[in-house]
């Protein structure tokens, strides 16, 4: 029970037990790779990546696009999700758009 002038605050941040590992590495060109599209479902975002897509097409011979929605920003995309996008492509680019 707090007194009545007594202020109590809360952290709402939490801790996290991920490591932080960097970023990965990055390709030196984007001529004859697969790019993945991962959108999170909120509106616009897959226009978004169709649009950077497009653009990356055209500095770019990029041999395939796949597209993939996780479905929800509130939650991370599936294991099998991730998965699959690393056996099938070579980069993967995510978004978020309103």
């Amino acid at each position: 029970m707090t007194q009545q002038n007594e202020i109590v605050t809360l952290d709402p941040r939490g801790t996290s037990t991920h490591e932080n590992t960097g970023i990965a590495p990055r390709p030196g060109s984007l001529d004859g790779l697969v790019i993945g599209l991962l959108s999170n479902n909120k509106p616009n975002s897959e226009l978004l990546l169709r649009d950077v897509a497009e653009l990356v097409g055209r500095q770019y011979a990029v041999k395939d696009v796949v597209e993939a929605n996780k479905g929800s920003h509130r939650i991370p995309a599936p294991a099998e999700m991730i998965a699959d996008l690393a056996d099938r492509c070579d980069v993967v680019i995510t978004a978020t758009a309103e």
